[in-house]
C-alpha cells in the first residue's frame, strides 16, 4: 500500500474498507508531489470526500449517455424521442465534455438561457426535472457519491389554470363532426377520453388487459400513470358499448386503439382531432380538454371534489380545485341560508315592534 513507481510516473495504491483496493496514477514523476498527493487523498478518504470528488470529475456525457443506454432506450417512441431533445439542450448549454462539478456551478443559469430562446417555463420544468432523475439515479441506483444540484433549484413557476370545456353546443358539434371523419378509430378514442378523463397518452396506450367489461371498469396501473398511483374508472354506459364496438376488430398488439392493426400515437391522434375540429366553429381547443371536459361536467352535476380528484388520478387535490368554481349550488345553498336567517331576524324585529 502506498506510492510507487510505475514506468515514469507515480501511482498510489489503497484498500478501503467495504470498498476494496483503489489504485490510479498520480500522473507525475515527481516523488514529493506524489507523496503530497497521496496524503491529501487519505484525508478526503478520512473526512469522506474523496469519492464526492471523484464523481464530480465524471462528465455530463458519461452521465447522460449511460442513463440513455439504461433508462431512455427502454422508452416509448414519443418518450425517447423527448429525452434525447432534452439531452441536446442540456448539451449545448453545459457543453458535452463539462464535468459534474461544472454542471453543478451552471445550472442555475440554465432557466434563464432556455427562456431566452423562447422556451417556456413547462418546458424548462420538463428539461430540469429530466436533469434531476438522471443525477438520482446516478446517486441511487450506480452509487456515485455526490449531490443533486437540481434539487436546490427553483423551478420556474407555470399556470395550470386553464380550464377549456365544450359548451353544450359544442359538444353537439364535435360528435357531429366526428361522424364525417375518415378515420374511423377517432369517435372511440374521443368518446371514451371524454367519458373517462384519460390523458392522451393513457387512451393511445390503453389495452385490453386493462379494460375489465365485466365490472365494467378500467383499471390502469401505477407503471403506466403520471402520478405514479393505480386508477380505477368505472365505465359509462356509452363508453361500454364503445369497448364492445372496439371488441369485435382486435390488434394483435392488444391495444384497444388501432388504425387497421397498426398502433396510433398522440401526435397522430392530435393531428386527425384538429382536423375534426377545423370543420366546427370550436376554437382555442385541445385534445387535453377533453380531460376538463370531463372534470367540469362531473362537477357541475354536483360531483364532490374529492371523487373528480379520483377519478382523474390527481395525487394533490389542488390540481382538482381549479374546478370547484364550477359547482355553485352549495354556495347558492349558503346564501339561502344566510338569506332564511336574515328574514327571520326581520320578522323578529317586526314582531317586537308590534308589541310594543
Amino acid at each position: 500500500m502506498g506510492i510507487y513507481r510505475r514506468g515514469k510516473t507515480y501511482w498510489m495504491s489503497i484498500i478501503v474498507p467495504g470498498r476494496g483496493q483503489i489504485r490510479q496514477s498520480i500522473r507525475t514523476e515527481n516523488r514529493k508531489l506524489a507523496e503530497k498527493i497521496y496524503g491529501k487523498m487519505l484525508t478526503d478518504l478520512e473526512e469522506g470526500r474523496w469519492f464526492e470528488n471523484q464523481a464530480k470529475r465524471k462528465t455530463l456525457r458519461e452521465m447522460l449517455e449511460r442513463y440513455e443506454k439504461e433508462y431512455t432506450d427502454e422508452k416509448g417512441y414519443y418518450s425517447k424521442a423527448r429525452d434525447k431533445s432534452i439531452f441536446k439542450n442540456l448539451y449545448a448549454f453545459l457543453g458535452e465534455d463539462a464535468s459534474l462539478q461544472e454542471v453543478e456551478t451552471l445550472i442555475g443559469g440554465y432557466e434563464q438561457h432556455r427562456r431566452a430562446e423562447g422556451a417556456k417555463p413547462a418546458t424548462v420544468i420538463k428539461e430540469l426535472g429530466l436533469l434531476r432523475r438522471v443525477f438520482n439515479v446516478a446517486r441511487k441506483q450506480w452509487k456515485w457519491k455526490m449531490q443533486n444540484p437540481i434539487s436546490e433549484i427553483e423551478m420556474p413557476k407555470v399556470s395550470n389554470e386553464r380550464v377549456r370545456y365544450l359548451s353544450e353546443s359544442e359538444y353537439i358539434a364535435l360528435f357531429e363532426a366526428l361522424d364525417k371523419v375518415s378515420e374511423k378509430w377517432l369517435k372511440p378514442c374521443v368518446t371514451i377520453a371524454i367519458d373517462t378523463g384519460l390523458r392522451l397518452s393513457n387512451v393511445c396506450n390503453l389495452q385490453w388487459s386493462e379494460v375489465n367489461l365485466f365490472r365494467r371498469l378500467i383499471i390502469i396501473a401505477a407503471v403506466s400513470m403520471k402520478n405514479d398511483e393505480h386508477l380505477g374508472i368505472p365505465l359509462t354506459e356509452r363508453a361500454y358499448q364503445t369497448f364492445r364496438e372496439l371488441q369485435r376488430v382486435r390488434a394483435i398488439s392488444d391495444h384497444v386503439f388501432h388504425d387497421n392493426g397498426q398502433r396510433i400515437y398522440p401526435v397522430k391522434v392530435q393531428r386527425a382531432f384538429k382536423k375534426a375540429l377545423s370543420s366546427t366553429k370550436i376554437v382555442n381547443f385541445h385534445f387535453h380538454d377533453l380531460r376538463h371536459t370531463f372534470a367540469s361536467r362531473l362537477v357541475q352535476s354536483g360531483v364532490d371534489i374529492y371523487a373528480v380528484q379520483k377519478l382523474l388520478g390527481h395525487k394533490d387535490g389542488r390540481m382538482t380545485k381549479r374546478y370547484a368554481h364550477l359547482n355553485v349550488d352549495n354556495l347558492r345553498d349558503a346564501v339561502a341560508k344566510l338569506e332564511a336567517i336574515t328574514n327571520l331576524s326581520q320578522t323578529q324585529e317586526i314582531k317586537d315592534a308590534i308589541s310594543l
